[in-house]
């Protein structure tokens, strides 16, 4: 029920500055307070890997809130990836090397439809 947003920042404590992935949640829309959620250094979430460009080495796929899971790509191997926020792990799923994007996620649909009760 509460609207997220994830994206990347820097510490900007110096001149090597630490990329984190962060993980925002606004739970009163009346205030339009973002809390900080989650945080963890990008180097954890790649397995130690440098990325050079996220705008070209990166792509987010979907978001588990209740779950604390974050689904992406990384690298140019298109690698598929989950990363629970929780407990710090990242999983590796699988390689999508042939993969196309656009990465379309489940949205499940809780209304119940007419057309199902003729």
């Amino acid at each position: 029920g509460c609207l997220h947003y994830a994206g990347f920042d820097t510490d900007g404590n110096d001149d090597d500055d630490v990329v984190q992935l962060l993980v925002y949640v606004l739970k009163d829309y009346d205030s339009k307070e973002w809390i900080l959620k989650h945080s963890v250094e990008t180097s954890h979430v790649f397995g130690g890997r440098y990325i050079e460009d996220l705008d070209e080495e990166f792509n987010w796929i979907a978001i588990h809130p209740e779950c604390n899971l974050i689904f992406f790509t990384v690298g140019q191997d298109i690698t598929f990836v989950c990363c629970d926020m929780d407990r710090r792990q990242v999983k590796v799923i699988c390689n999508l090397e042939k993969g196309k994007l656009p990465y379309f996620p489940y949205v499940p649909l809780y209304e119940e439809l007419q057309s199902l009760h003729k």
